[in-house]
């Protein structure tokens, strides 16, 4: 059974951090909207709730931004299911959900997607950054109990996978969690 991994961020050390959700390989219009912001990759700190590959068509590109230290990612269901594709040799379900572009690089950028989808192995599930003022904590999919813990164990299928509370929540079904200011996924 795979552990939830954690990782705190010291705000202190950025001048502004951003969260963006599903890239999905849109590498060229995160840059547009990365300078509409202002944004300083020599002060700012860009934090992606995951799913940064599949769909678009600049994957590698947007996978290169592991390689930054202004960029760093929680781990999405499409990073997810990748490595499971490359765990089983059976990739139908990545395909199937956008991973075909990977089949359709070059064998040399394929080589350097796979080593940084095998990064994802140690990446973090979930992110807690804590200002002076609040705590945020960001999944890709939802922190599934009603008490947030940072370490603490809860179902992986749920964090990265589950709409329960989104959907719930569209429907005014709110379930708040405790522990935290802003929970983002």
């Amino acid at each position: 059974m795979e552990l939830i991994r954690y990782a705190d961020i010291n705000s202190d050390l950025y001048r502004h951090i951003w969260v963006v959700g599903d890239i999905h390989g849109c590498y060229s219009l995160l840059l547009t909207r990365l300078a509409q912001l202002n944004f300083s990759p020599d002060t700012d700190l860009l934090i992606s709730t995951g799913d940064n590959i599949d769909r678009g068509k600049e994957n590698l590109e947007t996978l290169r931004l592991l390689n930054t230290p202004w960029f760093i990612s929680v781990v999405g269901n499409h990073e997810a299911m990748a490595l499971d594709a490359f765990e089983t040799q059976d990739g139908n379900f990545w395909y199937v959900n956008g991973g075909y572009w990977y089949d359709s690089v070059t064998e040399k950028d394929r080589q350097e997607a796979t080593e940084l989808l095998l990064t994802f192995k140690q990446r973090p599930h979930i992110i807690e950054v804590e200002t002076s003022s609040k705590k945020y904590v960001i999944a890709h999919a939802d922190y599934p109990d009603d008490s947030y813990d940072y370490g603490k164990q809860v179902d992986i299928d749920s964090v990265l996978w589950s709409r329960d509370r989104l959907l719930g929540s569209l429907q005014g079904n709110i379930h708040p969690i405790r522990g935290a200011d802003t929970f983002i996924f």
